[in-house]
């Protein structure tokens, strides 16, 4: 069976969480391509979901077929005994989970290549964003102090999105350095100060390249494309909840160790079965 994807352990109080093992970080899922005729199986049920329950996409296509192909095999493999517990398994939409997240990912592909969207910068994003906040903690401690303007820290933390948090690190590696706010009692590292600068300046040339007048506009074709992408993933995402139900009722709370969730980067592992004590031998 294929292998779900890991970038680092991250620890978590949950219990079913603690269960997860994750493995050395490797390479990217093999790409997946989707075609137009897995779009058009899908567009009739993708045009009638009502507006307001359209979902917002924010997600690696790639790594969410992986993911949901992983789980739909899975439970394949035991069909006949999730249907022994009496579950009304929809079987056809389970099925269907291939063609649904092929035609999401073909339906990103049309839409314009937004730099905020593409994989390289969503992976950067994850390791800026928890930077970001460890450095901003520090400036805020640092302000109540009165190392730095509390009103200086409020400008570098006000705003948001992708552009926004690259130009947070690089503010904030600057405050930083100019203040001395590092080593000490500092909850910042030198080695931490130079990676926010790499990282913002590095998300800082991918978001908004040297020449580019602002971001992109896209054309009408484009904008439809991007509303047919997002009516696909909100089916994919109740196809996969559907797919969760059913295997809750075969493997109750341990069902995060056959089907891991859309976005997860983790490798569920089964638990060792504890060894039976042989019996006392009888006189």
């Amino acid at each position: 069976m294929t292998k779900i994807l890991t970038v680092e352990k991250k620890k978590s109080p949950s219990a079913a969480v603690a269960r997860r093992t994750p493995l050395d970080p490797e390479p990217l899922a093999p790409v997946v391509d989707g075609t137009a005729d897995d779009v058009a199986i899908h567009r009739g049920a993708a045009a009638a979901l009502p507006l307001a329950a359209v979902l917002r996409y924010c997600i690696d296509p790639v790594l969410v077929h992986h993911n949901a192909m992983v789980g739909r095999d899975a439970l394949l493999a035991v069909r006949a005994e999730l249907d022994a517990t009496g579950f009304r398994t929809d079987w056809v939409r389970i099925t269907s989970i291939q063609s649904l997240g092929r035609a999401v990912v073909y339906a990103a592909s049309r839409v314009e290549a937004n730099p905020e969207d593409s994989h390289e910068v969503l992976e950067m994003l994850r390791e800026a964003r928890p930077l970001r906040a460890l450095l901003l903690a520090n400036a805020r401690t640092m302000a109540l102090i009165g190392r730095v303007s509390q009103a200086e820290v409020a400008r570098i933390e006000h705003g948001r999105g992708a552009l926004d948090a690259a130009t947070d690190l690089l503010d904030l590696a600057i405050l930083h350095a100019e203040r001395e706010l590092t080593g000490g009692a500092s909850a910042i590292t030198a080695a931490q100060l130079r990676r926010a600068k790499v990282l913002g300046t590095l998300l800082l040339e991918k978001i908004r390249p040297t020449g580019a007048r602002g971001r992109s506009r896209r054309t009408p074709a484009q904008a439809d494309a991007m509303v047919l992408r997002d009516r696909l993933w909100t089916l994919l995402v109740h196809a996969h909840t559907h797919l969760e139900h059913a295997a809750g009722a075969l493997w109750g709370r341990d069902l995060d160790l056959h089907v891991p969730r859309l976005q997860a980067r983790y490798v569920p592992r089964k638990r060792a079965k504890k060894p039976v004590a042989p019996a006392a031998p009888t006189e």
